[in-house]
């Protein structure tokens, strides 16, 4: 993004619709001048028809000889009631060989049906519609059931214990595209509902506590903006150890812009912080069990990425001269290395980066093309994730014409 470019983005940032009207303009009339569907100088592999979802979860195994993945045969469309994608994992030299473990009809583009690893059991959990509610299914490496949850669930805490969970039905009114085609939440309409919240889920027995309601976090620490509301929960991640987790907290009031703040608690609830951002977060990974690296606007520095301290109000700007635009971040513990991505640019294209924090270094992985079908809530996000050694990376792309499910080796 160039300098006139963020001009034009800070004037209309707040209005999504003018936003997406100039975005949408501007790379239609650049797309007369060609493009290159890829330009790297690593060897990437495509598997067409395959996608894994958001940035937030490593999809290889622990042993890292699996990598799971969504297979689909739909048109780039949202989808509708009753259609279903396969899950399973890839296997074998390259991970090129398909295994099918099942079906889920509670997926979306963005995030996929939250497809984990739970801890090294060689489980898996994913959401799925059971014809009367959302549910989280957890299977072993055969496909077969060994318990199902009454509730869909976020994020899964590196040692397989607890998940979290929140109402995808509330998250697909505040933003389109990331909840699932079925729904059934009784207090999804409501503003603030006392009866709706998170919750946390012991996977071995499948209970669950609602630690607090949205009405709960609404009344936290409020600010005029959040008055007769819409609020919602999104982006759970556990800190590494599994004692914290994050959530952003978002909310709009009608025909108003959506604001955002960053929160971390413990796994009861307690020991809620809110973190010092301005009214703009959108995604996030933890650096360690005390630091977590953010894109969102601050007081002091504006949009960028930033790292923030724990329940401390302390945070320093990232990345500076090396970034100018939102992407999707998930840090390497192996390496200490940041993945990260870009939205597609003036001409459609799309940055995978790898970056080094310290040295405030960023190396291009690839430059990958983005067909012009594929936008908003149809959009294919690079999402990069790490394998466990730092070695290797998957993301999804549809620089082929396809979505995707591609890997590199570094």
């Amino acid at each position: 993004m160039n300098r006139l470019e963020r001009t034009i983005y800070d004037l209309v940032k707040k209005n999504t619709k003018i936003k997406n009207a100039f975005r949408d303009s501007y790379q239609f009339i650049l797309a007369v001048i060609p493009q290159k569907r890829i330009v790297s100088n690593y060897n990437i592999i495509e598997r067409e028809g395959y996608f894994f979802g958001f940035h937030d979860k490593i999809p290889w195994s622990h042993d890292n000889k699996m990598l799971l993945s969504h297979k689909f045969n739909i048109p780039n469309r949202e989808p509708t009631k009753g259609e279903q994608l396969e899950i399973g994992y890839f296997h074998g030299k390259d991970f090129k060989e398909f295994k099918s473990l099942g079906k889920t009809e509670s997926w979306n583009w963005q995030q996929g049906s939250m497809l984990q690893w739970m801890n090294n059991e060689n489980r898996i959990i994913f959401n799925d519609w059971d014809g009367e509610n959302n549910i989280a299914r957890i299977i072993d490496l055969e496909g077969k059931e060994v318990l199902n949850l009454d509730r869909s669930i976020s994020a899964v805490d590196n040692n397989g214990v607890v998940a979290t969970s929140y109402s995808f039905e509330r998250l697909n009114i505040g933003m389109y595209g990331y909840g699932y085609a079925n729904e059934n939440d009784q207090y999804k309409l409501d503003k603030a509902p006392k009866k709706s919240g998170m919750s946390i889920i012991e996977l071995k027995t499948g209970n669950r506590k609602e630690i607090f309601s949205v009405y709960d976090i609404s009344e936290y620490d409020p600010n005029e903006t959040m008055i007769d509301a819409y609020h919602f929960f999104t982006h759970c991640l556990f800190s590494p150890t599994g004692n914290r987790f994050l959530f952003l907290h978002r909310w709009y009031q009608e025909g108003k812009q959506l604001h955002s703040r960053m929160i971390s608690c413990d796994i009861n609830g307690d020991n809620i912080h809110v973190f010092p951002t301005g009214d703009m977060v959108s995604h996030i990974t933890w650096k360690s069990n005390n630091e977590v690296f953010a894109y969102c606007n601050t007081e002091k520095h504006g949009d960028g990425y930033h790292i923030f301290k724990d329940k401390s109000d302390e945070y320093t700007k990232v990345g500076s001269g090396n970034f100018t635009s939102d992407g999707h971040p998930q840090y390497c513990y192996e390496s200490g290395l940041i993945v990260t991505d870009s939205y597609p640019n003036r001409f459609r294209i799309q940055e995978l980066n790898i970056f080094h924090i310290e040295k405030n270094h960023k190396k291009i992985i690839a430059k990958l093309w983005s067909p012009r079908g594929f936008k908003d809530t149809v959009r294919c996000d690079l999402h990069p994730r790490w394998d466990r050694s730092g070695k290797m990376l998957c993301f999804d792309s549809a620089h082929t014409g396809k979505r995707s499910l591609c890997t590199v080796k570094l």
